[in-house]
This record gives structure tokens, C-alpha cells and sequence, in this order.
């Protein structure tokens, strides 16, 4: 006779998410509907308020201003990781180089290219003052008689009343709109005004300009954006659009058939990677930190800006309310995580916080510049991480109060009973 066999119990298959969970509660949820963490939390975005409401003098600031204001990790998708390298030539688009042509070339150039019927030409030449008679009266008429040419003018962000500078054949044409862009001045141009609106005139902007005459529904959709600013989307270099010499069209080597129905800018370009005439830092140049050649010639800034809106893949961001859910989560999360060290194992507690500090930064920066690269959105984790860096002397501050409320008015608190 076989002795009796004993069926082994058939495991639980949650029974190890279960011990996990019972694990976790014990360890780290039980402090996250405490009322002490409830009310740490939002301390910590009562302080955030608080500074931002006072008037506070933080020129002690400025070495770490300039240090980080020209810092975007965002640019690591464009410099490193080659965000948009698969992108084919615009064939929509042509730039010009004028080079050092003078006024009676750009007319030239201008009547070579106007006969073909391009959609819009976009000459990017502030003219500052009368030159030959002459020429100036010839380009004064090519101007006025090419109804779908936009010229450039430039914009003073500061001057409220003065907004727009004008060239000198601004009379002979309402087409023209500011070539100068968001923190030109040193910094990386990362985003472009579409329109200004001062004193109930609206100003377009040079690529703005172009799209109203040459692709009106897309303009209108880039209005209907009503967007201060939009973060450019660079797709191209230079090798990714069609660049001729204005030289080769003035000596009739170039066909002027070429042009017809497309976009025309006209604009000084150079392929020298050490010339930095008319160029800007943008984020595509190969060093992502400490960047110091210019990379881009603003004419081909001005096409990424058209072939953006054309295509319109504009960088999003994620709703407001999105993002302050996200933020006030990750601040609970990590307030309940510090004060559950804090009170249980205060001898760990200033090794938890900086680990956990160091190790939010990083994913945080990896998940921002993933999401660029894939989706264009544009996540902003700066708040996230100040959170995070306020919430351990917030807690400091929240004991003391908390500690104090007990002693006088018998509130209840988790700290009462702790020494540090």
C-alpha cells in the first residue's frame, strides 16, 4: 500500500504581489495620506508662492544666472542623439546667397527670380540709407512692383512705443516683417515670435510675413496658435535645403524656371564652419555646453521656422493642468519618502534625500530629452526638481510649527514623540 501522497498547495500568484504591497504600505505608504505629509507637501508650494510674491533682490544670484541660462538638456536630442537627421531636403524652399551683392545686383537678382513666379521671395537686407541714385530708384521700383516680396525689418523688444525699424525702402512696400530673433545677443536661439502686438498694431515676423503671401491657411492656423513664442523645431542644416549663388544667377547659369511656386529667401549665407559672420548658436551645434562657434546663418533659421510651420510640427508642451498634477505628485511622493526617514531613521535621512534628489534629476533630464526626440514634447522639470530641493528644509520648518501647534493647542502630529 503507497503511503498517501500530499498534494503541494498551488501557489497564489499574488501572493508575492501581495507581501510586496503589505511590504511597501509598512515601509513607505503609510506616509503618504498622513496628514503631516499632506500638509508638508503643500507648504513646500506655499514657500514656492511666497518667494515668487516678493521682491527679493537676487543679483547674488547672477554667476549661477549665467552659468545655466543658456542651458537647455533639450538640445542634447539635436547635438548628441541627432533628432530629425532622417529628414529629407525641403524642395519647397530655396535660399540665395546674395554674398556682397550690392543694390543694383539684388534688383537683378530679384527680377531674375520674380519672372519664374515663385509663391513669395523673402529678402533678408535691412537697408539702412540712400546709397547711388540710381540703384536705390531701381530697387524702389522692383520693391513696389513685386507685390509678393517681403523685406526685412527688425524689432526692438524693449521699446514699447518705437517697436519696429524699418529700412529705407520701407515706403514702397506694407510686405516686411522683423528678422531678428528671440535672445540673438550671445544666447541659442531656441524660439521665434511669430507676431507683436503693441499698441493694437500687430508686427509679423519675417518667416510670418512670408507664409501670409505665400500659404495664407497655414498662416491662419499659426494665428489661430495664439502663441507669444513657439520653441523652433530644427530639422534641416544647411545641406538640407537648395542654396544657389546669387552670382550664378546673375551671370544667367541658373534656370530661372527653378523657382516656380517655391519659397525664395535671399539672404548672406557662408558654408565656413569658421565664419561667423550672420551667424547664431543654435541647438544644433555639436556642443551641446560650452558652445563657441555660431553655427547657423539666420537665413536658414528662417527656413527651419517656414518648413516648421509648413509641415506644422510645432513642439508641444503638455497641458497646465497635466503638468501640475505631475509636479504636486512627484512632490508627495518624495515628501512622504523624506518623512518617513526623517522621522523612523533620521540618521539616514539626509543620504535618502540626496540620493533621491540626484536620481529624480537624471531620469527626469532622460524622460525630458526622450520625449523631445520622439514626440516633440517639451517637458519642463525645473519646478519638479525645485520641489524637491525645498521639500527637506520645509519639513525642518513644518516640524517646528507642527511641534509648536502640539505643544499649545494639541495638535495631532507624528513628530510630538521624536527627537533628532
Amino acid at each position: 500500500m503507497q503511503p498517501h501522497k500530499i498534494k503541494p498547495k498551488r501557489k497564489n500568484n499574488f501572493q508575492f504581489i501581495k507581501k510586496a504591497y503589505r511590504w511597501s504600505h509598512r515601509f513607505y505608504f503609510r506616509y503618504l495620506f498622513k496628514r503631516d505629509t499632506i500638509l508638508a507637501t503643500l507648504s513646500v508650494f506655499f514657500v514656492i508662492a511666497l518667494f515668487g510674491l516678493l521682491p527679493l533682490n537676487t543679483s547674488i544670484l547672477n554667476p549661477f544666472k549665467t552659468a545655466l541660462k543658456d542651458l537647455d538638456f533639450n538640445d542634447i536630442s539635436y547635438s548628441i542623439l541627432n533628432k530629425n537627421a532622417s529628414t529629407p531636403i525641403d524642395n519647397r524652399i530655396i535660399i540665395v546667397n546674395i554674398g556682397n551683392a550690392d543694390r543694383l545686383g539684388l534688383s537683378t537678382m530679384i527680377e531674375k527670380i520674380r519672372v519664374a513666379k515663385p509663391k513669395a521671395m523673402g529678402l533678408d537686407v535691412v537697408f539702412n540709407g540712400p546709397k547711388d541714385p540710381h540703384n536705390d530708384s531701381l530697387l524702389a521700383e522692383i520693391i513696389k512692383t513685386t507685390p509678393n516680396l517681403v523685406i526685412a525689418s527688425r524689432i526692438d523688444w524693449q521699446d514699447k512705443v518705437n517697436i519696429e525699424t524699418t529700412g529705407y525702402f520701407d515706403n514702397n512696400t506694407a510686405n516686411r516683417g522683423y528678422v531678428n530673433f528671440i535672445g540673438e545677443d550671445g544666447g541659442t536661439i531656441r524660439n521665434f515670435s511669430p507676431f507683436e502686438s503693441i499698441n493694437g498694431k500687430k508686427y509679423l515676423s519675417f518667416p510670418a510675413a512670408i507664409l501670409a503671401t505665400a500659404n495664407n491657411k497655414v498662416f491662419q492656423q499659426l494665428i489661430l496658435r495664439k502663441r507669444e513664442y513657439e520653441v523652433i523645431n530644427y530639422a534641416r542644416k544647411e545641406e538640407k535645403y537648395m542654396i544657389l549663388d546669387g552670382m550664378d544667377l546673375l551671370e544667367d547659369n541658373i534656370a530661372p524656371e527653378l523657382f516656380k511656386d517655391k519659397i525664395v529667401l535671399m539672404g548672406y549665407i557662408n558654408l565656413d564652419p569658421f565664419n561667423v559672420e550672420d551667424k547664431h548658436f543654435t541647438p544644433m551645434n555639436k556642443n551641446f555646453a560650452g558652445k563657441s562657434i555660431p553655427d547657423m546663418n539666420g537665413i536658414v533659421i528662417h527656413a527651419n521656422i517656414l518648413s516648421m510651420v509648413l509641415d506644422e510640427t510645432y513642439v508641444k508642451d503638455i497641458p497646465k493642468w497635466l503638468f501640475w498634477i505631475i509636479t504636486i505628485l512627484v512632490a508627495w511622493l518624495h515628501v512622504a519618502l523624506f518623512m518617513r526617514y526623517y522621522i523612523e531613521e533620521h540618521i539616514w535621512f539626509h543620504l535618502v534625500a540626496k540620493l533621491a534628489q540626484i536620481f529624480f534629476a537624471i531620469l527626469s533630464v532622460y524622460i525630458g530629452i526622450q520625449f523631445f526626440s520622439w514626440f516633440n514634447l517639451k517637458i519642463d522639470t525645473k519646478i519638479s526638481l525645485i520641489v524637491i530641493i525645498l521639500a527637506i528644509d520645509v519639513i525642518y520648518f513644518y516640524e517646528a510649527l507642527a511641534v509648536w501647534l502640539h505643544t499649545k493647542f494639541g495638535f495631532h502630529t507624528n513628530f510630538h514623540s521624536k527627537s533628532h
